[in-house]
């Protein structure tokens, strides 16, 4: 009987004390990785419709003028929209609003680009519960592509529009360009996801979630993957800053908790359109590659460029290493290990071979 116990403690500290692995650890499921029912059918009534609003934002003279659903030809003719020239619409995420910084601060550089800027205001299909919010992104998608449809007849081009949309505006932009090619055989120029957003969505099929079928090109930037964003490469080009999981806080550099991880995507968006080239992403064979920070290794080494200069040809995951203060860029220093911002400073606090508690 006491060998048999010594048996059992003795295998049970060989339990204990096994090497820590992915398959003794597992993966990460995400927060919120399923919402039981949220996929289901949402209605927007012909009265709530009135709610759902583009406001045409000039954003040099701050002019704004805001159109609901049933007033797509005056959006059209809008004294600040010329169809010759790039359209950009950008979604907001939860509980966003175009009155919200987020939205103006797109537009302004938008517009300095030469874009139409557009903002669709979602926030009163968003004022809710988050999972019921998500279930009525669906129908927000399909009266918005109408909206969309609408403005091509006027002569809106869709090879000249771009979506943006952050968290679950990524995911709301990709009902807009489903819906869109639904209802003219077309598909949008592009679409970016800015860590389009993981709860409610992260198990989905391509057909309920954003993916790289819904445009001529889909690029995301993941800065929160098992968190509020997602990690599935679901895009053509998918970039995982510092990894995708976690981001360097801006004051100290080990405090940037799960929604500031995850709105980085959104400044990292803003700094790349006002430096472009800047940002360099190095192409990884997987995702947990990205996560582990082992693609510095990687042959032969193939780069691209986050922003609007990304090569649309050289598809897949891409780690982006960035610092941890606006601008945030790193260039060509940021394909290079030792400038790793993460493993520098780590490796920089411990280079001594002995410290001492004096």
């Amino acid at each position: 009987m006491v060998s048999i116990l010594w048996l059992c403690l003795l295998w049970i500290d060989n339990v204990w004390t096994e090497n820590s692995t992915k398959e003794l650890e597992g993966y990460p499921s995400g927060y919120l990785a399923d919402c039981p029912g949220s996929n289901k059918e949402a209605i927007i009534t012909k009265k709530s419709l009135k709610y759902l609003t583009i406001t045409v934002d000039n954003g040099l003279t701050g002019r704004r003028r805001k159109y609901n659903y049933y007033e797509t030809s005056e959006l059209a003719r809008d004294p600040d929209l010329d169809f010759s020239k790039k359209t950009m619409l950008y979604v907001g995420g939860y509980l966003d609003s175009p009155s919200f910084m987020f939205a103006s601060t797109i537009a302004l550089i938008y517009r300095e680009l030469g874009y139409n800027t557009l903002l669709l205001d979602t926030n009163t299909f968003t004022t809710m519960e988050y999972p019921r919010a998500a279930r009525f992104m669906r129908p927000v998608g399909k009266h918005t592509a109408k909206m969309l449809a609408d403005l091509t007849q006027e002569g809106l081009d869709p090879k000249k529009l771009e979506l943006i949309g952050l968290s679950l505006g990524g995911q709301t932009a990709s009902f807009i360009a489903k819906n869109y090619e639904l209802l003219t055989g077309v598909k949008i120029s592009r679409l970016t996801g800015l860590d389009p957003a993981g709860p409610c969505f992260r198990n989905l099929g391509p057909e309920d979630r954003i993916d790289k079928s819904d445009a001529d090109f889909v690029d995301i930037i993941a800065t929160n993957i098992d968190g509020y964003g997602m990690a599935a490469p679901v895009g053509h080009v998918n970039f995982y800053v510092n990894g995708g999981e976690y981001q360097p806080g801006d004051v100290l550099w080990t405090l940037c908790n799960i929604l500031c991880s995850h709105i980085r995507s959104f400044t990292i968006w803003i700094s790349a359109l006002r430096n472009p080239h800047s940002f360099v992403g190095l192409q990884c064979d997987s995702v947990q590659q990205a996560r582990e920070k082992l693609c510095y290794d990687r042959e032969p080494i193939v780069t691209n460029v986050l922003g609007l200069n990304s090569d649309r040809s050289r598809h897949g995951i891409f780690y982006l290493n960035t610092d941890n203060k606006y601008p945030y860029f790193l260039g060509e220093k940021g394909i290079i290990k030792e400038n790793d911002f993460y493993l520098s400073q780590t490796k920089a606090l411990n280079k001594q071979n002995v410290i001492k508690m004096k």
